[in-house]
């Protein structure tokens, strides 16, 4: 995996990114909605556009399991107190559908502790 980062700032933003991986593959959901901002705006492959409260519901019931996650490039930049990480990873969720995946996060800072506002992936690389 390829990871770009300048400074500890975006290393901890990658590093929230990754962790967030893992936690929607074993499952922490609580871990997961507690990384996603109340405001987080989801935008799906499809178009499709979720809230926070709509996706951690669809996860915790199961209607979208994330089997595997595999990030193949990562990088962040941090602007004040919101940072951008992209990235491009091969998603395997519910039982064996594969999406090779290009992603942005956008993070803010609120009472010190990151959180995700802003999630949007598309399909192909």
């Amino acid at each position: 995996m390829i990871i770009i980062s300048q400074n500890p700032t975006e290393q901890e933003i990658i590093d929230f990114s990754l962790e967030k991986f893992r936690w929607k593959t074993e499952g922490k959901i609580d871990l997961v909605e507690n990384l996603f901002d109340d405001e987080l705006v989801f935008v799906h492959i499809t178009g499709h556009i979720t809230t926070k409260k709509e996706w951690i519901s669809q996860l915790r019931c199961k209607s979208f399991v994330y089997n595997t996650i595999e990030p193949k490039e990562v990088s962040a930049k941090v602007y004040g107190n919101t940072a951008v990480l992209v990235g491009k990873a091969k998603f395997t969720v519910n039982g064996g559908s594969v999406y090779h995946l290009v992603y942005t996060e956008v993070y803010t800072n609120k009472n010190n502790h990151w959180k995700l506002v802003n999630l949007h992936t598309t399909s192909g690389w």
